[in-house]
């Protein structure tokens, strides 16, 4: 299944705290890798992701992207038929934007010089791009932080518009949805629970009384807007916003599903379109007690984490592995939930005889991959049609209960799959 991972979003990113010395995100994504879904990444993510730029600094993980091109697609909104180079930069064109911010560098113009000199040259290869004597080389030092962070959105760009076998797309979306529209079809839908309905009306309210119709699509006028007036619930309505804002990428990328994962105060908005796969798993710092208030510690971490990217791959091409992660993906795509969860107990028992004894207890891999594994299978089988009832979602909803007793979003698919109400009360304004 491919999946569209709202964490890999920049300000999404910024606004949840995250650092690149916590290696929780790459747990998930090493994860994902393990399940065989591939991770679909949008024109912003490949050049402003903190995230992509940690992983594709690594030698490590270049080494496996480039022997597993199957795990990263890139999908943007390029012509149709436009070649490689064309389709991957079209992020970087967005940075030349009046008023563009970056959600990785302090200010936007370490990207932009980026920008001007890959577009220029018609090249993202890191090593002529910071040459003695270039633009960039002379601009940014060597070994510092801001040039090692370029040269790994260059390394990004240059594997995706270069390697051989990288999966590459157009989105077939016409007429993309902003994360306006987003947010205002989920405040009509039904029995929308109120902690999520509050902030969706107020983020509603705030568009429209201070943001023109023809501004509500782009995100930086938004956060412009709320540095100058400071809104109360300011954090609720830059946080649902940007839920909003990844839900309408997802929508536009034609992704099977998502991986949503909450922001303080706000709306997940996620949950309640399409198919959100993995939405019940929330990853963990080594700091943090637990995820989602499972207990789940850095130790049961290690598992994964102490695994190299080469270390994946190595289990990835596995004959047994790869029999049984097919078989999974494949009674994913079937809406299949009982063989899904027959396929996934024997691609977990496959994967932990892989691991090294001394990865601090095996098993554990198999309590993290059933949080991101069987999660994904429940929601992507059962929510296409989120409000349909449909029977699969609905039993999924009822363990989800059981599996999440004590968390906040415990009720979430349960209330969206059994609680009839009325629609929301939210009522378009006039456009200021």
């Amino acid at each position: 299944m491919e999946i569209y991972a709202y964490w890999l979003d920049g300000e999404h990113l910024r606004l949840s705290g995250w650092g690149p010395e916590d290696p929780s995100l790459a747990v998930m994504l090493k994860i994902q890798a393990l399940l065989g879904h591939t991770v679909v990444l949008s024109d912003v993510q490949l050049i402003d992701s903190p995230v992509v730029q940690t992983l594709f600094e690594s030698d490590d993980f270049r080494s496996f992207a480039r022997s597993c091109p199957e795990f990263l697609r890139c999908t943007t909104a390029a012509p149709a038929g436009s070649d490689s180079f064309a389709l991957v930069t079209t992020g970087l064109q967005r940075t030349l934007e009046p008023g563009w911010l970056s959600s990785s560098f302090d200010t936007a113009e370490p990207l932009v010089r980026l920008s001007e000199a890959v577009l220029e040259r018609g090249d993202a290869n890191p090593g002529p791009l910071f040459a003695r004597g270039t633009a960039l080389g002379a601009l940014y030092e060597e070994g510092g932080a801001v040039r090692q962070r370029l040269q790994a959105v260059a390394w990004t760009l240059h594997h995706f518009s270069r390697e051989a076998g990288v999966p590459l797309g157009t989105t077939s979306v016409t007429r993309p949805s902003s994360y306006c529209d987003v947010l205002e079809e989920v405040a009509e839908l039904p029995g929308l629970p109120g902690h999520d309905y509050a902030p969706v009306e107020r983020t509603l309210t705030y568009l429209h009384t201070h943001l023109g119709q023809s501004d509500r699509h782009r995100r930086a006028l938004l956060v412009a807007q709320l540095d100058a007036t400071d809104p109360p619930h300011r954090t609720a309505i830059g946080n649902t916003a940007t839920q909003a804002w990844n839900a309408a990428v997802q929508r536009t990328l034609g992704t099977d599903g998502a991986s949503p994962r909450s922001l303080p105060e706000a709306a997940d908005v996620g949950l309640y379109l399409g198919s959100p796969t993995d939405a019940l798993f929330e990853p963990s710092s080594p700091a943090s007690p637990s995820p989602a208030g499972h207990g789940l510690a850095s130790r049961q971490l290690a598992a994964v984490g102490a695994l190299s990217w080469q270390d994946i791959g190595k289990i990835q091409r596995d004959d047994t592995v790869t029999r049984r992660r097919d078989e999974y993906q494949t009674a994913l795509r079937a809406a299949d939930t009982s063989a899904a969860a027959d396929a996934l107990a024997a691609l977990l028992r496959a994967v932990k005889k892989k691991l090294p004894a001394a990865g601090h207890g095996s098993g554990h891999l198999g309590w993290a991959a059933v949080e991101a594994g069987l999660a994904g299978a429940g929601l992507a089988l059962g929510a296409a049609d989120t409000f349909g009832f449909a029977a699969p979602a609905l039993a999924f909803g009822l363990a989800a209960e059981r599996l999440l007793r004590g968390s906040r979003k415990r009720s979430h698919i349960v209330n969206t799959l059994m609680t009839t109400g009325r629609r929301g009360s939210w009522t378009r304004r006039g456009d200021t």
